[in-house]
């Protein structure tokens, strides 16, 4: 399960030895974490393992071909929003453009000078930031591209399913445990629905953290009660490994109510709402943000992680 990445990071694909560690350099000593690989073939495999912010590669060279690897990036929905900056040896216009309409972010041509491709490294973060009004902790979008992703969906008329998830007791939870530890549920709430998107999923679809501990993904009816079960069996198996062993064993923690009264909660679980245009049609985000709300909140009453979908015409 790949994680989310909590501090900028770059992979540098360039298959001389001397210019990985001229930019390794470069980067490290700004105080980006660098992973450097030589092939494509070993790049492609480090992004299976671990993530990335942004990807600085060769255009070309025998091991390595810009243009799939920019397509590879776009059509791969855990990868798509990764920024890609190709650096190109030509300076003619061709490559330059090939490269923008495969998807790279931006390109700089050799020899290049370090403060330059600094420069353009840290406005391509910033620009990638800004369009996607990340969240700060996950850097997953935000509720700006969420509600644009919604809308191009309702008007497409395309076969939808919304998908509201939350946490129980989250509160309790980080008043218990503080809020270091209820950050990393939330970084492994964020991971585990990307891998059930990503293995269950279509290449297509999109999550958004809209705050705190919850999250929104856009997938299709056809598999998003198969991605639900899957995002509640890993929720369950993984978040005992949150608490110390005495509350493990009890399963639950020693809080405080409203009124100051002592009571038991509850280990932490997922609750799922789904809302789908399978059996009605919406002409509005609103309307399906309210169906998905109202279903996520039900799921809160039922015990344990439940998810809840839709059935009403």
């Amino acid at each position: 399960m790949n994680p989310i990445p909590t501090e900028e990071s770059i992979l540098i694909l360039a298959e001389e030895h001397q210019k990985q560690e001229l930019l390794s350099a470069l980067f490290s000593g700004e105080g980006y974490k660098i992973k450097s690989c030589g092939s494509q073939v070993e790049a492609l495999d480090a992004l299976t393992r671990e993530t990335f912010n942004l990807i600085i590669s060769d255009f070309e060279a025998p091991r390595i071909n810009g243009i799939e690897l920019c397509k590879f990036i776009r059509s791969n929905f855990r990868l798509r929003q990764i920024c890609l900056i190709l650096i190109i040896k030509s300076q003619g216009p061709l490559n330059k453009i090939k490269s923008i309409y495969a998807g790279a972010d931006d390109y700089i041509t050799e020899p290049f000078e370090p403060g330059e491709l600094l420069t353009r490294t840290k406005a391509s973060l910033v620009r990638i930031t800004r369009d996607l009004e990340a969240n700060p902790l996950t850097k997953l979008p935000g509720n700006v591209l969420l509600l644009k992703e919604l809308e191009k969906r309702v008007k497409s008329q395309s076969s939808l399913a919304v998908v509201y998830v939350d946490l129980n007791k989250f509160k309790k939870f980080n008043d218990s445990y503080g809020f270091e530890k209820g950050d990393k549920v939330i970084h492994q709430t964020a991971s585990i629905i990307l891998n059930a998107l990503e293995k269950l999923g279509n290449r297509t679809d999109f999550l958004g953290h809209i705050g705190g501990d919850d999250f929104v993904f856009i997938t299709t009816p056809d598999c998003v009660i198969e991605i639900s079960e899957k995002i509640v069996e890993d929720f369950d198996k993984s978040i005992p490994s949150f608490y110390n062993e005495e509350d493990r064993k009890k399963g639950y923690i020693v809080t405080k109510n409203r009124v100051g009264q002592i009571c038991n909660t509850p280990l932490l679980s997922i609750a799922i709402g789904i809302s789908t245009n399978e059996n009605r049609k919406f002409s509005h985000i609103g309307e399906i943000n309210q169906v998905a709300t109202e279903l996520k909140n039900y799921a809160k009453t039922l015990p344990g992680s439940q998810y809840v979908k839709n059935r009403r015409r």
